[in-house]
């Protein structure tokens, strides 16, 4: 929103941006990384088990496991001795990465726009 629309609009200056503001009250969270959305679906959502693991799932079992947020919509998943992990399954690929570090997933995006799997971008 502010990269795309804001940004570009504000730069022609107040009075030509054809930019508006009008004042409101609602929620708002940032969900720039998989650690926010993990944090949203936790806290908000309440949708964690009873080791803060977020399933997104068919269904999940954790043994000795907590704090991990996984995205694989139509599998089974078993999440066995692992702490803060991000897993998320697409059609094309597999994510897994430690949950403090998924804001770097844009290092993964730029290594792959540059190489040989443009195709996965």
């Amino acid at each position: 929103m502010d990269y795309a629309i804001l940004e570009p609009r504000s730069s022609k200056g107040e009075h030509k941006s054809n930019l508006y503001c009008l004042p409101a009250e609602f929620g708002w969270n940032d969900l720039g990384s998989w650690a926010s959305l993990y944090e949203y679906q936790l806290d908000v959502r309440s949708r964690g088990d009873e080791n803060s693991n977020v399933a997104e799932c068919l269904d999940h079992l954790g043994f000795d496991s907590k704090g991990n947020y996984v995205y694989s919509p139509n599998k089974f998943v078993a999440l066995v001795g692992v702490e803060d992990l991000v897993v998320v399954e697409t059609d094309d690929a597999i994510l897994i990465a430690d949950r403090h570090h998924s804001q770097e997933v844009g290092k993964v995006v730029k290594e792959l726009a540059a190489g040989r799997h443009k195709d996965l971008v």
